[in-house]
């Protein structure tokens, strides 16, 4: 299986929740973004991948309650 192709929709994700108005539905798309990292860098063994998108995953869920 090509795992390049969960890499390339995550970083799609990511893009798109830049563009979007709110914190709050920032962080949202930028969660759903960020699993997926977490999920390519998991598949491709790349631990720098899946713990930054891991770590900014909790980060994210913190603010959120937070607000």
């Amino acid at each position: 299986m090509n795992f390049e192709i969960i890499g390339t929709i995550a970083s799609f994700i990511v893009l798109i929740s830049f563009l979007m108005k709110g914190e709050k539905p920032i962080r949202l798309v930028n969660i759903v973004g960020a699993l997926l990292f977490v999920i390519y860098g998991v598949l491709i063994n790349a631990f720098s991948v899946w713990f930054l998108n891991g770590a900014l995953v909790i980060i994210h869920i913190i603010k959120l309650i937070k607000k």
